[in-house]
């Protein structure tokens, strides 16, 4: 299949004004016919369905990703120039608001990690130990939600892998901590704001 949609894609690149729409119409056929296989097995097995609603969702949700999913700062590039007392409460304010953005990303990261565990069996298991290369973007995002007793250490790292997954964790803890403080005075604020209505 991968050959004939090379010899397509140089086909299209190689047609004249004439045929070319008429080629170019195959080899988008023939990507789209490849790719709509490519999660399934003969006989119509697809070993990950299980996962796909998690891994459309898991799309921006990476907390270690400097891109935001809940807020995004309009004002990042501006931000600072200023240094009057206004704008630089407004900019902590938008420093809190990034910083709830990845505790928010961090808590659904844990939340769907329980998930894929509940989604990945037996089955599951010994189909990513036989899957050939864990460059493709769905089997690799399976292998990071799922704990690590549920897969083997491939790449023998052994401690390297826990430390980098204790470095990880210490590093999530910080964050979630760093927001016990403002979620007790928020609730305070909030508490208040109710009792004098």
């Amino acid at each position: 299949m991968a050959h004939y949609i090379a010899e397509r894609i140089t086909a299209a690149e190689n047609a004249t004004d004439q045929e070319k729409s008429k080629v170019e119409k195959e080899c988008f056929e023939a990507v789209l016919k490849l790719w709509q296989h490519r999660a399934f097995l003969p006989n119509g097995h697809r070993p990950f369905e299980n996962f796909e609603p998690i891994l459309r969702a898991l799309e921006r949700l990476d907390p270690e990703s400097e891109r935001t999913y809940f807020f995004d700062d309009p004002y990042k590039k501006t931000r600072g120039r200023k240094t009057d007392e206004v704008s630089q409460r407004i900019s902590e304010w938008i420093d809190v608001a990034l910083g709830i953005d990845q505790v928010a990303r961090i808590w659904i990261d844990y939340v769907f990690k329980q998930a894929a565990n509940c989604a990945g069996d037996k089955k599951t298991k010994a189909c990513l130990q036989r899957s050939v290369s864990r460059k493709d973007k769905d089997i690799s995002i399976i292998f990071s939600l799922l704990s690590d007793d549920m897969l083997d250490d491939e790449e023998g790292l052994g401690d390297n892998i826990e430390q980098k997954k204790r470095e990880l964790i210490a590093s999530r803890m910080r964050k979630l901590e760093s927001f016990r403080d403002f979620n007790e005075k928020l609730l305070s604020i909030l508490n208040l704001e109710l009792e004098n209505m």
